[in-house]
């Protein structure tokens, strides 16, 4: 069994990293940027890359914390910052948690350049004092013929984002390829039936991830 992961920070499990290989599809890179204000109640990152490249580590200190989904947990955790984050992983669900974690203070969103806009529009169309900072951009490689022969050899791969789909679609994909398409949320699922493919989810957090994969190829 063959699987690759296109995660540009890949599946911290150990036993994950020793079954599937991890081939990003896109790099990241870091953008000046200024806050409108450093007097936030609450701060919602919403990648890996977000925390990453966010510099004001001593705004996040005695703030409510929220993450999109585990991946960006687990990072804030790493660095010692505990989260609240939604599960299952997504916008829709983040939304429920915020609406039930309301305490009158304003938010700040962390986010990419060309990130989702959705906890931004639901917290600014309920009224909320919000404000989003990009901190960093995703951009694709210069080729994709270095890679371009794992792809070949795979039964199934993983997306993490629409972002990467969208890429491997435009660079990589040919009607020869027999495969599956793996999403880890109804979003990246939804975009990708949108290209005209079917797609399974997959937990992507689970101890039985493998097992999961298993069962579908």
């Amino acid at each position: 069994m063959n699987i690759i992961d296109t995660s540009s920070s890949g599946n911290e499990k150990e036993d994950f990293k020793k079954s599937i290989k991890n081939i990003p599809l896109f790099k990241t890179k870091g953008i000046e940027y200024k806050l409108p204000s450093k007097e936030y109640v609450n701060i919602i990152f919403q990648s890996m890359a977000s925390v990453g490249f966010f510099k004001e580590h001593e705004l996040i200190k005695n703030k409510n914390i929220f993450s999109m989904g585990k991946s960006t947990q687990n990072y804030l955790a790493q660095k010692k910052i505990k989260s609240i984050s939604p599960d299952p992983p997504g916008s829709e669900e983040l939304k429920k948690l915020l609406s039930k974690n309301k305490n009158g203070g304003n938010y700040l969103i962390v986010k990419g350049e060309k990130g989702l806009s959705e906890i931004f529009n639901y917290l600014n169309v309920a009224g909320e004092i919000v404000d989003e900072v990009i901190c960093y951009k995703r951009l694709k490689f210069d080729s994709y013929e270095h890679i371009k022969e794992a792809f070949y050899k795979v039964d199934a791969i993983i997306f993490t984002s629409t972002y990467a789909f969208e890429i491997f679609f435009e660079e990589i994909y040919s009607k020869k390829m027999n495969l599956r398409f793996l999403s880890i949320s109804q979003r990246i699922s939804k975009f990708i039936k949108e290209k005209g493919f079917n797609s399974d989810l997959v937990d992507y957090f689970s101890n039985d991830l493998e097992e999961q994969i298993k069962k579908l190829i």
